[in-house]
């Protein structure tokens, strides 16, 4: 897969001299790139699982009114599941 990306001259010159200055001489530019681009997507993924973790902790009662299960684990991180009915429930919903 090939990704082009448009950067204005100022951007395009910034890139230039970042790289330049930090770029190991023994890795060529193209895997120099491939290791930015994966490290950003790598972060955005981090930071995107913080904030469903933030929101599930903030939300529990809305999640659950939903029928989702906030569940969370020993270490502070949370695990989203499908919400089991009680009994309770199932006799109101049947009626």
């Amino acid at each position: 897969m090939k990704i082009n990306i448009k950067l204005s001259k100022d951007e395009a010159e910034a890139y230039k001299n970042f790289a330049t200055s930090i770029k190991p001489d023994q890795i060529n530019d193209n895997d120099f790139m491939k290791t930015i681009f994966f490290k950003g997507c790598e972060k955005l993924h981090t930071e995107l699982q913080e904030l469903t973790q933030r929101f599930a902790k903030e939300n529990k009662e809305e999640l659950a009114s939903s029928g989702i299960a906030v569940v969370e684990g020993e270490n502070g991180d949370v695990k989203l599941m499908t919400a089991k009915k009680s009994e309770s429930q199932e006799n109101v919903e049947e009626a």
